[in-house]
């Protein structure tokens, strides 16, 4: 017992040791010093704890708090009436009712802020992936955001950069995200960072710069925008998915093909691409993938209203695409569905509707699927080259 309470003593007495010494340091330390080190702490706030978490889900609590404050405005009305009020919400705020999912773009809005930055005074190569998660969730919020309400989550199966021409310091930039084509599987994803001349002078200068990068010859067929020299360019290195000893030539010139129609050197309204960046996502509901042209038409996205025989100039909320009334009757409960109707449809039910009736491929035909069509023979080269790398060994 006696010896216990002479450790504890000692124990106490180090501590108070250790406690006095650092005070004594710290008064020590000039107070410049200690403003330098506050100063440091608060610039790099976008990188404390749970930051990037409060970024990316932002968006979608915002969503739910104005979701519930509609509930909360409706809880003195009749069910039937409530339902359909929701109901009205959910399809004006959450639903791109008659848009073309290749023509949507969304733009993400970010700084290169210190923390993000390398010791070059640019936006480090690591930070570019960061800041995709922002970008692709608030496109997903954007095109699809009630996939999520029926226990759906989205799956990034890969990611592929081409670096252009860095981003400085404390510049503003955007990242504006399209989809390029999809397949059985696969949607892929375009993000361009670009970033904004400050000065008429800039803009002259990025034009001329952007003559001079650009690739002669003859422009590739079924490209998504005009070509012009990458990195990838100088790739001598083929990819292939088929065994190394295997001709590889196809696949390569699939990848460097990706790489130029993907990028150009100039935005509609005179920005500067810095890097293009393509992500490859899957749908999943528990273990099952679901088709994206399902998920896409299921959020009421349609070809024009002239692939169906209408005149309408565009289709609406008020004058929904003809498919519309189907996603109604399996998701909306004032017509007789619900959410999960709607889930149970996507987790396998639509494997019973036979090929000539699957509306939600016909939803997206015409225009939109020649589109997706020749973007997806540019895109699937990027996947089939990274397939290939793995069965690269080292010689």
């Amino acid at each position: 017992m006696s010896t216990q309470i002479i450790t504890s003593g000692r124990i106490l007495a180090v501590n108070e040791l250790i406690l006095r010494n650092l005070r004594a340091v710290i008064r020590t330390v000039p107070a410049i010093t200690k403003w330098l080190a506050i100063l440091l702490f608060l610039i790099n706030f976008r990188s404390w704890p749970l930051m990037w978490h409060f970024r990316v889900f932002k968006p979608v609590l915002l969503i739910q708090a104005r979701l519930q404050l509609l509930k909360w405005r409706t809880m003195l009305l009749s069910k039937e009436a409530r339902d359909k009020r929701v109901d009205k919400w959910l399809d004006e705020n959450l639903t791109p009712i008659g848009e073309d999912p290749l023509e949507m773009v969304t733009v993400c809005k970010m700084r290169a802020t210190i923390d993000e930055c390398d010791y070059n005074g640019h936006l480090s190569n690591s930070s570019y992936a960061k800041t995709l998660d922002n970008a692709r969730f608030e496109t997903a919020l954007a095109m699809f955001p009630r996939f999520f309400g029926y226990g759906g989550r989205v799956a990034l199966g890969g990611t592929h950069f081409t670096y252009l021409r860095e981003i400085p310091m404390l510049a503003q930039y955007e990242v504006r995200t399209t989809v390029a084509a999809w397949n059985q599987k696969w949607l892929f994803i375009v993000h361009r960072f670009v970033s904004k001349p400050k000065s008429k002078k800039l803009k002259k200068d990025v034009d001329s710069r952007a003559k001079q990068t650009k690739t002669p010859g003859e422009p590739i067929s079924n490209t998504i925008m005009p070509a012009i020299a990458t990195p990838l360019d100088a790739m001598n290195t083929p990819f292939s998915s088929t065994p190394v000893n295997a001709s590889t030539q196809e696949t390569s010139a699939a990848l460097k093909a990706a790489a130029a129609s993907l990028a150009s050197s100039k935005e509609p309204d005179g920005a500067t691409l810095h890097t293009i960046a393509v992500s490859e996502v899957c749908f999943k509901i528990g273990r099952i993938t679901v088709p994206p042209s399902l998920v896409l038409a299921t959020h009421g996205f349609s070809a024009p209203p002239s692939e169906f025989g209408s005149s309408l100039a565009s289709y609406s909320i008020t004058h929904p695409p003809p498919h519309w009334a189907k996603v109604k009757a399996l998701l909306s409960l004032p017509f007789g569905g619900s959410p999960k109707t709607l889930r149970t449809f996507l987790s396998g039910g639509w494997r019973d509707i036979p090929e000539s009736d699957r509306w939600w491929d016909q939803a997206l035909s015409g225009v939109v699927e020649q589109k997706r069509k020749a973007r997806l023979e540019v895109v699937s080269g990027l996947r089939s080259g990274m397939e290939g790398a793995q069965a690269l060994t080292p010689m």
